[in-house]
């Protein structure tokens, strides 16, 4: 896929210590590992398959510190964490883009 069809880019690490970036395009979100991690790989979930998206606080030692984490919930109960820059519009694109793609049904 080629960059001009990216809705949004940018850092995020997924929750369990995978460092990358997060993809969002019309039909699907993507996590790709950077290259120095242990753990490599590529998390695709489409949007279609994405329940709820819910800004979180991430926590350090049990204590909760700042709200820039993301729980993406599936329609199957799966649930992803990751830790994003502005989490607020991150969250925004993401439920718009899913509107799009799961149009309401009368």
């Amino acid at each position: 896929m080629s960059e001009e069809s990216y809705i949004r880019t940018g850092l995020a690490n997924l929750m369990k210590g995978v460092g990358g970036k997060l993809y969002l395009t019309s039909t699907e979100l993507i996590h790709k590992s950077h290259a120095i991690n242990v753990q490599r790989g590529t998390v695709t979930l489409d949007l279609a398959d994405i329940e709820t998206v819910e800004r979180v606080r991430n926590k350090l030692l049990g204590v909760p510190l700042l709200k820039n984490g993301l729980k993406i919930t599936t329609n199957d109960g799966e649930e992803l964490r990751y830790v994003v820059n502005k989490a607020s519009q991150r969250g925004e694109d993401i439920e718009q883009a899913i509107n799009k793609e799961k149009p309401n049904v009368l």
